[in-house]
């Protein structure tokens, strides 16, 4: 039997003074970011968006912008530095050469660089957050969709999928964390990077139902 034995490296460079940019995320179409429903409702919404637990309110997860963001970037910019994990599934960059990689992380055997790009949730601004309270009901529409067998005989399989109309407006927070030392990556480096990731995601779409139009965005810089 062999034994394989790794030294994994953590990247101890010196931490610059983080920059703060508040963005408004504008919905130009119909949001959908699945959550978890409490319970299976016969009849009810199969997929719910995500909601604050204590407001009842949608938001959109940092963790939901930054990840859709890395992913265009890895297929778009940087499909070079790619690699194959196992079985021909492709894994997230993590060549520490690549800017990618040492923008949003990442974590190997040998080596774990943290993330320099914090991506916070946003929240409805302050005059949506108002008119949810007035009327909630106006932020969720139930879609009905039905998914049909094309080639086999069989029945329509509806299914219900919660969304957030267009128009809405949510904000947060996207800090930079500026690096000096090994695989560092400097202040215009990090907001050149974050500048094209949001020039693909309003190219593209945020999350579920892209194909059918949803999830246009628009990216307005605040208090800059």
């Amino acid at each position: 039997m062999l034994l394989y034995f790794y030294t994994i490296v953590i990247m101890t460079n010196t931490m610059k003074t983080p920059i703060i940019r508040t963005y408004k995320i504008v919905l130009k179409t119909w949001l959908h970011i699945g959550g978890s429903g409490d319970s299976l409702k016969i009849g009810g919404i199969d997929s719910e968006v995500v909601k604050n637990p204590l407001t009842w309110a949608p938001y959109i997860p940092g963790s939901s912008i930054k990840g859709r963001m890395r992913a265009l970037l890895e297929m778009v910019d940087y499909s070079g530095d790619l690699e194959e994990v196992s079985g021909g599934v492709i894994g997230p960059v993590s060549n520490p050469e690549s800017l990618v990689a040492r923008a949003f992380g990442c974590s190997t055997k040998t080596l774990k660089l943290a993330s320099k790009l914090i991506f916070e949730d946003f929240a409805l601004t302050d005059e949506y957050q108002q008119k949810f309270e007035k009327l909630w009901s106006d932020f969720y529409e139930d879609k009905a969709e039905n998914t049909v067998p094309r080639f086999l005989k069989g029945s329509a399989n509806p299914r219900h999928m919660e969304r957030v109309p267009a128009g809405v407006e949510f904000e947060g927070r996207i800090i930079i964390i500026p690096e000096e030392g090994e695989y560092w990556a400097s202040q215009s480096d990090l907001e050149s990077i974050l500048d094209r990731g949001i020039e693909l995601l309003e190219a593209t779409f945020l999350w579920g139902g892209g194909s059918r139009w949803n999830g246009r965005v628009i990216f307005e810089k605040i208090d800059w």
